[in-house]
């Protein structure tokens, strides 16, 4: 867990993932041409020299930040410069259509050479035999430039599948305006942490006409956000645990499930779906008091729709009122330690109909450098996160934020301190039948909770079936973890 806090500076700031609508822009320092030269120099050196025959590279990624594709095309023209023999073509997609676009070219045999997947998704394409071992392509020492640990949620069984974009950290977020009216010491619970009970107290009173004291982006895939969220405080930090059995059929899930029940039957929480786009704007709105899944950036968001209902110019969220964000750590179950939910996205290098090991040696030349010095640096900084690459964090300087609230920054480190990196040791197999359970039971079943349509106890014997079908009767947790 050490290593993890030493990954990321003071203004590391977090989730997902997942997919991401709310990710945002910000402006960042112009380095100076002599620290682009030379970080790009360092940055971009070969593991192998890129074979002299033209050759094309396909890359297909989402709107990681809001200015990545407009980016990606500067980069790619870069990286162009530095080997005119290479050439990348891009495929853009959004966060809605990239899963489906990348599964459906993967199993036609006609994958992108690079596609952005997020770590919970790995073990998919992994199984579909695709995803490629980038180790064979990329000397020792580049490879030794990625954070461990953030290179750990792409790896199975020891083979390291793609690189790391940012190691982000997923949690709640509030109107700190209405907690701290409330008479709330917001300041505490971000320097010290609170239990489940502290929080539903805390959306008890922030319930009244017209607003939720709790409101999650809850519709459809973003469902498992919930869960994997909120499960880091009910003792559900991975999937897995280290002897490798299956987790969301212990206890702790039905516990968990029973208190989201608690939220929806109270009145705190809507018992409806929720769109990600949504959550945001109904704190932004005063028609929720915390909101998530949020992360530290969201502070950017505030700020500028702040700035726009000063300025009248018509372009903040309609009916938005003036208030302060506050990010703010997860509630922890009684007797289970607190922690915190982690992820990481990052850049997979695939196998196509047409893939050579040439062809191979190019492409883990422009991932690596897709993910490393200043671009890694432009990305994170963007994300108010540090990077997870030493050549990152080298120029990082020349692009961090400032002006940052002391009390996000702080309760961000604070939160990364508190992630638990995924075991060693989880099969492509384990990975994509957790992946399955997810998709097929776990999320329709949780809308139905949500109706009031299925009861928490339902939902969970749904998933130890499932389970069981798939892990065997001793490959999943049983009791209390």
């Amino acid at each position: 867990m050490k290593k993890i806090v030493t990954m990321l500076l003071v203004v590391v700031m977090v989730l997902g993932l997942a997919a991401c609508g709310s990710k945002t822009t910000t402006e960042t320092k112009a380095p100076t041409e002599a620290d682009v030269s030379a970080t790009t120099a360092a940055a971009t050196e070969a593991p192998t020299e890129a074979k002299a025959e033209p050759d094309t590279i396909v890359i297909m990624a989402p709107p990681v930040t809001g200015n990545y594709l407009t980016n990606l095309k500067t980069w790619a023209d870069d990286f162009h410069a530095l080997y005119p023999n290479l050439t990348v073509e891009i495929i853009e997609t959004s966060w809605g259509d990239h899963n489906d676009k990348l599964s459906t070219m993967a199993q036609a045999g006609e994958a992108p050479d690079i596609a952005e997947i997020s770590s919970n998704a790995l073990g998919t394409y992994v199984e579909m035999g695709v995803a490629i071992d980038i180790a064979q392509y990329m000397a020792a020492d580049r490879l030794a430039d990625y954070d461990e640990n953030a290179l750990k949620y792409l790896t199975l069984e020891g083979t390291t599948y793609g690189l790391p974009l940012y190691l982000t950290i997923q949690s709640i977020g509030a109107n700190k305006t209405m907690m701290e009216g409330l008479g709330i010491d917001v300041a505490k619970i971000q320097k010290e942490g609170w239990t489940y009970e502290e929080f539903l107290d805390v959306i008890k009173q922030g319930t009244k006409d017209g607003c939720y004291g709790f409101v999650f982006a809850n519709s459809g895939v973003t469902a498992s956000d919930m869960l994997y969220i909120f499960g880091a405080g009910a003792g559900l930090s991975n999937t897995f645990t280290p002897e490798l059995k299956y987790t969301f059929t212990s206890e702790n899930m039905l516990t968990l499930l029973s208190a989201i029940e608690e939220m929806t039957k109270s009145g705190y929480m809507p018992n409806f779906g929720v769109e990600a786009g949504q959550r945001m704007v109904m704190c932004q709105t005063g028609n929720a008091m915390i909101f998530g899944k949020a992360m530290p950036l969201f502070e950017n968001n505030f700020k500028k729709n702040n700035a726009a209902l000063e300025a009248n110019d018509g372009t903040a969220v309609e009916n938005s009122i003036a208030l302060t964000y506050a990010f703010l750590p997860m509630p922890h179950m009684d007797g289970v330690q607190e922690a915190c939910f982690g992820s990481v996205d990052g850049l997979v290098a695939l196998r196509n109909n047409n893939t050579t090991d040439e062809h191979l040696k190019n492409v883990c030349l422009f991932l690596d450098y897709l993910c490393s010095g200043d671009r890694a640096a432009a990305v994170d900084s963007t994300l108010l996160l540090d990077p997870v690459c030493q050549s990152g964090r080298d120029v990082y300087a020349n692009y961090a934020p400032e002006g940052l609230d002391e009390g996000n920054v702080a309760c961000a480190a604070r939160e990364i301190g508190l992630v638990v990196a995924p075991p060693a040791g989880i099969t492509a197999e384990q990975s994509a039948n957790a992946k399955i359970i997810m998709d097929e039971v776990i999320v329709p079943k949780f809308q139905s909770l949500l109706a009031g349509e299925a009861t928490a106890q339902e939902v969970f014997d749904a998933i130890n079936e499932k389970a069981v079908e798939l892990f065997g009767a001793d490959g999943i947790v049983t009791g209390l973890l």
